[in-house]
């Protein structure tokens, strides 16, 4: 017998998709030997633009843990449990045109000895879709000068740098907490049309906050960028570990530093309406590397196991 097994979970068929999204999100262990797989899924939801947190237990034989999702690679952190045997963290994001049905992450398991083992499991995705939204904007926000150009790439290669890390922090743990008080003027992923071209969707949410309102960092991490970009204006990223990224911007005053340890709550800065906005507002972005996800779904007790 081959060294090498897959194992391909095949729970009843339940009577609707949103049972089968529960069935398949909550696959039992899979065993072979001194291995062990026991991956758990968490999210707010089964759904385009959501993030999905991936929780796998294994024995203390494994010494390592890859995986892919949706196309893209989980990158794990792992941690000793109170029972001595590891558990593996990672973050993956349902990206925003992804049909209903199955989907498949894949796991693959480096163990002390022996040849690695794989394990194949599946999370049934819900249909959603996303608003459109008109807005009017200074025409260089539209089609920058020439002049600008130079500016706009060479920021475009520094943001591909930053959302390229995948940083060894220790994932969070618990639920973040929203960067300011203020209620959603504009909803994630809108299909947006400036000046009557159409445009990326939405990347976050704007949030109602006057000039000068003070930025809360949403969850422990560090500053991965503090600057002026041309579209977005006064920028903060922080980097949460593992890809994870919150962004923070049109701020109108930046008060940290790139490279900073914050926690949750820390001020980073004042909010402001400086790059491509028609108002004052704060634009709270969340991304895992360039995948976009409602920055919301990190707010929810689901998505750490801790509510169901």
């Amino acid at each position: 017998m081959s060294g090498r097994r897959q194992f391909v979970p095949r729970p009843a068929r339940p009577r609707n998709l949103a049972a089968l999204a529960f069935a398949l999100a909550s696959i039992g262990p899979a065993l072979a030997g001194d291995g062990r797989i026991d991956p758990h899924p968490f999210a707010r939801a089964y759904a385009p633009g959501e993030i999905v947190r991936f929780e796998v237990v294994t024995d203390p034989a494994v010494i390592g843990l890859t995986g892919t999702f949706q196309g893209a690679s989980l990158a794990f952190f792992g941690a000793p449990r109170a029972t001595g045997d590891p558990a593996w963290i990672a973050w993956g994001v349902i990206p925003l045109d992804a049909a209903p049905g199955a989907a498949i992450y894949r796991l693959t398991a480096k163990r002390k000895e022996g040849p690695p083992l794989a394990f194949d499991g599946e999370i049934a995705i819900l249909a959603k879709s996303f608003p459109e939204q008109r807005l009017t904007v200074e025409s260089k926000f539209v089609n920058p000068p020439a002049s600008a150009m130079k500016r706009i790439e060479r920021e475009k290669k520094r943001l591909g740098a930053i959302y390229g890390r995948r940083t060894p922090l220790p994932p969070p743990t618990s639920p973040f907490m929203r960067p300011v008080p203020g209620d959603p003027t504009s909803e994630f992923g809108t299909r947006r049309i400036f000046n009557g071209a159409p445009r990326a969707p939405h990347p976050g949410i704007d949030l109602h906050a006057a000039s000068g309102t003070p930025v809360a960092v949403s969850g422990p991490g560090r500053v991965a960028l503090a600057a002026d970009l041309y579209y977005s204006g006064g920028t903060v990223i922080v980097d949460h570990g593992l890809g994870l990224f919150t962004v923070y911007a049109h701020l109108s005053k930046i008060d940290t530093k790139e490279g900073a340890t914050v926690a949750a709550g820390d001020v980073v800065g004042l909010s402001g309406a400086t790059g491509r906005v028609t108002g004052p507002h704060l634009h709270w972005g969340a991304r895992v590397g360039e995948a976009i996800f409602d920055p919301r779904a990190l707010l929810d007790p689901r998505l750490f196991g801790l509510a169901k």
